[in-house]
């Protein structure tokens, strides 16, 4: 099997990163060398070695390490109030170099998960997408040129760009390959000194999924899967195909899945996505291309063999859930494909997971039962934000600055907000609180969650990645059959088939959901026990799985005592924890927080020690 080692030329610490580029490897018998150009530096009084991560495309998002360690990370959309956001993550970045009490001068190497110069496969596989359809080519041509052009600007001038935010600086950005970046961002964190990675999303420069072994501090990469051959984009596109938004709305998908039958399995798996061996995979673009289902253009082939597609607002009907349940199913088949084949390949008893698709919580659970490994792990931002933490965390072991791993047992690294701001806030809104001690605040706030009344709850940091897990959730009774609808008409304003999740103490989920292991992350669903369908029916799906958060002592006391607090009163270790949005990023600051209440019918909000009732 074909390898690429990636090595570095290793010198006595301290040291600092100026400059690599693609021209500095070479290639050496089937290997490729990357010699990282490092020289001795100092670090700076008082702040330790500072390495920064930046993704400026999609999902743009920041990280930052002091001496090896996650001081801070967080994503753009949370700033600005834009989901997804393409940007350079200005706002992000300034928010990790505070908590560092640094400036930009002071970081002593900034990482990017992205080589711009490769794209060249990408252009030519859009570029054929549209000249096979002349209607493509008009909606889409001049959009994709112009975005390639963003692509590229965006890279070339990242330094023009950031000295114009903050000042000159002293080291350049260091570019990086995209799914390396995204294989240290799950395996670097992870507990285990050796696993199988496997990296899946829509693209990278060039690729769609990687098969790598991680041992130490070193990755290596076993095999890649080049495009149009991709498992995220295939999902996209049926997303697409399903009326929702690519890109953006696969988890509804998947979460529409339960509600179908895998009727389609049979032909997606025939004609369109098939397997090979060694652990390869074919998409067929002539009859489901990416680049044509995210305009809404789907080739009569296709149609004819799934039927019309569903336009945004039109009726949801039984075959809608049925191809959805057989792309989720064709999905799983593949993951496990590839995953059987790392296995086989590697030995590795553990697998760590990153790339957009490692957000499918059905498809890692398939994987962690049925694939082989012991244990399987997940970082809580596996998509592309996660990359700009793996990018920094990348560069710092080729510099050797990452001395001792950090294990990521809790996803809490965003701002956090002390009481006065959190006073100011809803003294701005004319409203009123309450300042309740700690362990009064829980049991009130798990009194009025017992008698049916919805909760917002705003404490500490912010958490990284997509789930809201406790510090910036909206909380309710999972034991009310009804409160799902509850939710949805006072709040989310959502499909009636998405699922709630619970968040559950971690020593009694075994009690509620058949799990061997913790779930802090939301991203496995585990099967719920007959015994609780009954007792917490409105955290169940309809396929009798749930989401999982488990609450150890440690990640989160304040959220713990809460439960806690409502397991004493209703016999009930479990509360229904959903994110605390409307149709927007998760709330950021204390005057989202009152904003987004003020929007809804919330009967109560709790930031720190305050608590806020909502007027009759």
């Amino acid at each position: 099997m074909q390898q690429e080692i990636m090595k570095v030329e290793t010198l006595a610490s301290p040291l600092r990163l100026v400059y690599s580029s693609g021209d500095s490897s070479r290639r050496t018998g089937g290997k490729v060398l990357i010699r990282l150009h490092l020289i001795e530096a100092s670090a700076q009084a008082g702040l330790g070695m500072l390495v920064l991560g930046l993704l400026n495309l999609r999902d743009a998002a920041a990280a930052l390490l002091q001496d090896g360690t996650i001081l801070a990370a967080a994503e753009e959309e949370r700033f600005v109030r834009t989901k997804h956001v393409t940007a350079l993550p200005l706002r992000a970045i300034r928010y990790c170099l505070q908590e560092a009490g640094a400036g930009l001068n002071d970081i002593d190497a900034i990482a990017v998960p992205w080589k711009y110069w490769v794209v060249g496969r990408r252009a030519s596989l859009a570029l054929g997408s549209m000249v096979r359809s002349p209607a493509l080519f008009r909606v889409k041509g001049r959009r994709s040129a112009e975005r390639l052009s963003q692509e590229w600007t965006e890279q070339l001038f990242l330094t023009s760009k950031l000295q114009t935010a903050f000042g000159p600086f002293r080291t350049k950005p260091v570019f990086l390959d995209h799914h390396l970046c995204h294989a240290a961002s799950t395996f670097l964190v992870s507990p285990f000194e050796r696993a199988a990675i496997l990296v899946v999303d829509g693209a990278s420069e060039a690729h769609t999924s990687m098969l790598g072994l991680g041992e130490g501090r070193e990755i290596t990469v076993l095999k890649r899967t080049n495009l149009p051959h991709s498992l995220g984009q295939f999902y996209a596109a049926i997303t697409a195909y399903l009326g929702f938004t690519p890109d953006q709305d696969e988890y509804i998908v998947m979460g529409l899945a339960a509600y179908g039958e895998p009727r389609y399995a049979e032909p997606l798996r025939r004609k369109i996505l098939t397997l090979a061996p060694e652990g390869e995979f074919h998409l067929n673009t002539k009859l489901l291309d990416f680049h044509l289902a995210r305009v809404g253009l789907f080739v009569p082939e296709l149609l004819n063999l799934l039927g019309p597609n569903r336009k945004s607002d039109e009726e949801m009907i039984q075959r809608h859930r049925d191809i959805a349940a057989s792309a989720q199913l064709v999905l799983e088949e593949t993951l496990l494909h590839l995953a059987r084949h790392l296995k086989q390949a590697t030995g590795a008893e553990n697998l760590c997971l990153a790339g957009g698709v490692a957000f499918n919580c059905v498809a890692n659970s398939r994987l962690r039962q049925e694939a082989g490994f012991r244990q399987v792990y997940v970082q809580p931002a596996a998509g592309d934000a996660g990359a700009a933490l793996g990018s920094a965390l990348w560069l710092a072991t080729r510099r050797g600055d990452l001395r001792q791993r950090e294990v990521m047992t809790s996803s809490y690294l965003g701002p956090q907000f002390d009481e006065v701001a959190c006073r100011q806030a809803v003294e701005r809104a004319g409203l009123s609180a309450q300042v309740l001690a700690e362990e009064a605040l829980c049991e009130k706030v798990a009194a009025e969650l017992a008698h049916g009344r919805l909760v917002f709850w705003f404490q500490g940091r912010m958490e990284w990645g997509p789930r809201a897990l406790g510090n910036r959730s909206l909380l309710a009774d999972p034991r009310r059959e009804d409160i799902r609808e509850l939710i949805n008409s006072k709040v989310k304003l959502r499909q009636p088939f998405r699922p709630f999740a619970p968040s559950v103490l971690e020593e009694r989920a075994a009690d509620y959901f058949e799990l061997t292991e913790p779930s802090p992350f939301m991203l496995f669903t585990h099967k719920a026990r007959p015994s609780a369908k009954g007792v917490i029916p409105a955290v169940i799906h309809v396929d009798g799985t749930s989401r999982i958060q488990t609450v150890d002592r440690e990640a989160n006391p304040c959220f713990r005592r809460l439960i806690e607090a409502f397991a004493k009163k209703t016999g009930v270790p479990v509360l229904l924890n959903t994110s605390f949005n409307v149709n927007e990023p998760i709330v950021c600051t204390p005057d989202e927080a009152v904003q987004c209440f003020l929007r809804t019918e919330v009967d109560w909000l709790v930031m720190g020690n305050l608590l806020v009732k909502r007027e009759a």
